[in-house]
Formats: C-alpha cells, structure tokens, sequence
C-alpha cells in the first residue's frame, strides 16, 4: 500500500528522532560554526535546512505515511539541498544520507526500483560529476555509503512487516485461544447437561424395566398363592406343588430384577425374539392358570436385542394388566414377521375399559416403541376385553437358514 492510516510503531518512532537529530545536527553547525557552509548566505542555508526537514514530514508523520509523497519531498528539497551544497562548496556533504536512510525504509517492492536508483547511484554519481578534482575511489566511497544507509532502510522496513505479521499471529492466537476456552466451557457445559439427562433418561428406563419386570411376576405370584389358599385345603399336595412352582417363579423375577439393575437383558441371547415371548407366555400361563395362545406368522427375522427386549417388556405389561385389571381367562398372542415391520399383538377376553387411563406401564411401553420408531395402539371395550398392537419397523433380514 502506498498511503497507510495507522499508529507508528516503535521503529518508526526511533527513525523520527534519528531524523529530528539529524536537522539538529545541521542546525548546531549552521550557528556554531557557520564557516563550514563557506559564503552561503545564513537565513539561505536555514531555509534549505528547514524545508528539508519539515517538507517531507507532510507525508511521514504519526497516524499517516505517504510513500511516494515522501520521496519525492526528499529528492525535492533534500536532493535540492545537497546539489546546491554540491556545487557551491565543491565538496562532499553528508546531509543527504539520513533522508536517504528514510527513503529507503518507506520503500515498498513497487518504489524500490525508483528510489534505489536515485539515491544510490545518481547521487553518488551525481557528486563524482560536479566535485573537481574527484577520484574513482571517492565514488566507491560514497556508493557505499548510500547503498549501506539506503540498505539498513530497507531491512528495517523487513524486520518492522515481520514484526507486524508476526503479532497478528499472535493476536490470532490469542483470539483463537479465548474462542476455544469460551468452547470448552460450553462443552462443559453441554456434558453437564447431558449427563445430568442421560441420568434421568436411565432412571426412568429403570422404574420402567423394574416397573414391567415386578408387575409381571408379582401378578404371576399373587394369582398362585389364591390358588394354593384354595388347595390347601381341598389338596394338600397339589397345595405344596404350587408353592414350588411360585418359588421357582419368585427366584426367576428377582433374578430379572437383579439383571434390570445391571443393564443387562433379561433373554438369552441364543433365544429368537419368538422363543423368548413364547417361553414368557407358557410361564404366565402355568403360573396364572390363564389360557395363553401364541402364535408366530410369517418368516423370523433377524430382531435387534434392543427391539427383543422392548417387545419382551411390551408382552410382560400386556399380560400383567389383562389379568390384574382385566380379569381374562383366556389370551391370545400374535406375533407377525411382515417385510419391514414386526408385529405384536395381544387380545384378552376380560372385563375391558372404554374409558381406559394410560399408567405408568403404558406410557413405559409408548416410550419404549417411540424409542425404536414403533408405535402402540389400544382398543378396550366394555365387556369385550383389550387388544394391544406394538408395531415396531424391521430392517434385519430372515434368520440364517440352519
């Protein structure tokens, strides 16, 4: 950019009172030792020295710096200053190399063809030209001299930009060190929150897994210990076989609940989906003295253990509630394997209720299937008992023949 709008760095704050004390410098000379300037008239010399210093300083100054204004101001009035100097006191002058050193500074890779041009070699030549009695050693002399100042410019004006990127990196850094620490408190934050709703989450999985698991076996127990109050009377040892069995029931519902508080499914894992509710509704039956019918429909599919357990849950609560509310004799389970959907559905011959009230069960089991992208649908009607369809999508294929 050739006119910047921005705070002087401390580089260039140092050049400015390096350039300041340059003037100074010629100042002192001009009233302390006048005789250096030969016959140049004072108030002349005072001017070139003034207009040298403050001409250029329209273009370089805090908060604004024009590069090619400020060079041609130097070649004007400090180029001027020196020719003249040149030529009246046909000798060498320094007076030029400091503006030089600026020049050089402000330099960008557009001006630096231009300005190395002008004050490095036609200044020095220009002075080989008018000084008498000049040598070609002189000139080396003073090409140093211009090349070195114009030069030490030059890497300062290098070292200033790698100065600048370098703190913009590091700004970015900064920045970017407060966005990722504002992030981490975030996550934080959201892992907090997560936690603390996955608590929740597994609290309520939980009530329900106990929920489903103690109704459904304490249900089986109470319907067999009113059978073995009757029998122990009337049959004694029919009367202490049922207690077996409801001890051998008891033993399983614990052992359930036992692995419900582990996370850990209640069904074997070499049990099909159709095994496993088959085996549940034998129980059931045996247990409750309840005519249990199930069938399977269509051809068995790979079911997720997920999906198995929820349909485990599902039948567990249908059942337990045809017989505790319900009062059904008889019920009949359909388990039906269609393309893309798996279907369970249960229908008892109890009491029914069009008026029926979704619990805690039912919702347990609404939560579940919407968990799986399932659905549950009721119909209970007065007197002509309840069925329960749980339809949850299938994506897994047939069991492997075998």
């Amino acid at each position: 950019m050739m006119i910047e709008r921005k705070p002087w760095h401390w580089i260039e704050w140092m050049l400015f009172i390096v350039y300041t004390l340059w003037i100074g410098l010629g100042m002192a000379y001009l009233f302390f030792k006048p005789d250096i300037f030969g016959d140049i008239p004072f108030f002349t010399m005072l001017g070139l020295l003034l207009a040298s210093y403050s001409v250029p300083l329209i273009f370089w100054r805090p908060g604004y710096t024009n590069k090619p204004g400020f060079a041609a101001a130097v070649l004007v009035t400090s180029g001027f200053m020196q020719f003249y100097l040149v030529v009246k006191l046909n000798q060498d002058t320094s007076l030029i190399l400091i503006p030089t050193l600026l020049v050089g500074f402000l330099s960008n890779r557009k001006l630096l063809p231009f300005t190395g041009v002008l004050f490095v070699l036609l200044f020095p030549l220009m002075m080989g030209i008018l000084i008498r009695d000049n040598h070609f050693v002189s000139f080396l002399e003073r090409l140093v001299d211009f090349a070195m100042l114009f030069g030490i410019g030059v890497a300062l004006q290098r070292m200033l930009a790698s100065n600048k990127q370098l703190q913009k990196v590091l700004d970015e850094n900064a920045t970017l060190y407060e966005l990722i620490r504002e992030q981490n408190k975030v996550l934080e934050q959201y892992a907090s929150q997560i936690e603390h709703i996955t608590l929740l989450e597994e609290r309520n999985r939980l009530a329900v897994e106990l929920h489903d698991t103690v109704g459904h076996t304490y249900t089986s127990v109470i319907m067999g210990m009113d059978a073995v109050s009757y029998l122990m009377e009337a049959a004694p040892d029919k009367a202490k076989e049922k207690l077996d069995v409801l001890r051998d029931v008891t033993r399983s519902g614990l052992d359930e609940i036992r692995r419900s508080i582990h996370q850990i499914s209640p069904n074997e894992d070499d049990e099909t989906v159709s095994q496993r509710l088959s085996r549940l509704a034998r129980e059931f039956g045996t247990h409750t003295g309840t005519r249990v019918v199930f069938r399977t429909q269509g051809v068995e599919a790979n079911v997720p253990k997920q999906t198995r357990l929820t349909l485990v849950r599902c039948l567990q609560e249908s059942l337990t509630n045809a017989k505790r509310h319900g009062m059904a004799q008889s019920i009949q389970i359909s388990l039906l394997f269609e393309p893309h959907q798996l279907l369970l559905e249960v229908q008892d011959d109890g009491k029914g209720n069009e008026g029926l009230h979704r619990g805690f069960g039912l919702r347990g089991m609404e939560e579940r299937l919407s968990a799986l992208q399932g659905t549950l649908q009721i119909d209970s009607r007065e007197d002509e008992g309840t069925t329960v369809i749980c339809k949850v999508p299938l994506a897994a294929g047939p069991l492997p023949a075998g």
